[in-house]
């Protein structure tokens, strides 16, 4: 009876224990699922929020899309009837062409053929002939006209050789007067005089040599003193207002130029 009663509370106490694991196993099951549950519904409202701003978002981009292809297509098409009219601006010369001078050389060529009815039974050797003689006269009245185009040519050589005739002669040349700017300048350091010549852009580069190489051969330049001319003072004062320099700058090349010596030649 012991035993019995022993193996009895034995087998009471291991229902206790197992029914004891699992409830605790179920609970703490229980509380996973519901945090799983908890994130998962989280999530699931998160992404929720992300594809409505996702569509939202791909509604906007295909309205600005719609609207950027329209802009563009009406750009391309404006270009493609811009390019079309170029293009048969480009090609009216060839239609012209086309139309008229293929024409008129068809229809010279037709008239250069010579064609006559001849009975059936005679020979060829007639509209042969007919057709070297118009080609002969074609011909010939090429070559007059040549020889014609020729002797207006050599008439009109001629004539301007005649005005452009080339004075050789030194007592029948004209003489012109040419203006020459000279500036000569004397260097502070090693005190070697300098000398510029400035002449007229118009003026060949000859005979701008020959007055470059005069004034340089001349040993001493007859230099002479002179007052300030107006005209050159005005001019320095509207080329300085018209620069960008500062104001002490133009200062300076004023006073400097109010104080300088001239001479003149």
């Amino acid at each position: 009876a012991g035993i019995a009663a022993e193996r009895k509370g034995a087998q009471k106490v291991c229902r206790n224990v197992n029914r004891g694991f699992l409830t605790m196993m179920r609970s703490q099951i229980s509380q996973k699922v519901a945090y799983k549950k908890s994130r998962v519904d989280a999530l699931l409202f998160k992404l929720a929020q992300q594809k409505k701003r996702l569509l939202s978002i791909k509604a906007n981009m295909e309205v600005q899309y719609n609207r950027i292809a329209e802009r563009y297509l009406s750009i391309f098409s404006v270009i493609n009837r811009e390019l079309k009219s170029r293009l048969l601006q480009v090609d009216q010369p060839v239609f012209k062409f086309v139309n008229k001078d293929v024409a008129a050389t068809s229809n010279r060529m037709n008239a250069m053929s010579a064609w006559v009815s001849t009975a059936q039974g005679e020979d060829v050797a007639l509209s042969q002939r007919l057709l070297a003689a118009n080609v002969k006269a074609n011909a010939e009245k090429a070559i007059r006209r040549s020889a014609d185009f020729l002797a207006q040519m050599g008439e009109q050589k001629r004539l301007t050789g005649l005005i452009l005739h080339s004075q050789s002669s030194p007592a029948d040349c004209d003489y012109l007067r040419v203006p020459v700017l000279i500036r000569e300048s004397v260097n502070d350091v090693s005190r070697i005089p300098r000398v510029d010549i400035f002449t007229p852009d118009s003026l060949a580069p000859e005979p701008a040599n020959l007055l470059s190489d005069a004034v340089r051969s001349s040993s001493d330049l007859p230099w002479r003193d002179s007052p300030v001319q107006p005209e050159l003072a005005e001019r320095l004062a509207s080329l300085l207002q018209a620069s960008s320099a500062s104001a002490r700058v133009k200062d300076v090349a004023m006073r400097l130029f109010s104080s300088s010596n001239f001479k003149v030649i």
